[in-house]
């Protein structure tokens, strides 16, 4: 499958969300509030590497119980 341009998610303000990436080389799947929304093969990073958050600029974002675990 390709990674489509956008997904238009509802993103109900003053809540708490859940967002799960899972990697399994370069095959990524995105889950949000328990929904599975795409999955896409992406070659970019080929290594492991580090881990970053980003949120839009005209946003207040705050991130609790985020976690990385490794295979």
């Amino acid at each position: 499958m390709l990674a489509p341009d956008s997904v238009n998610v509802p993103v109900p303000a003053g809540r708490w969300h859940t967002l799960r990436v899972e990697f399994d080389g370069s095959r990524f799947k995105v889950v949000f509030n328990g929904q599975y929304l795409f999955e896409v093969d992406d070659p970019t990073f080929s290594e492991a590497g580090q881990v970053g958050l980003w949120t839009k600029a005209d946003s207040l974002t705050y991130f609790n119980d985020f976690t990385v675990v490794g295979k």
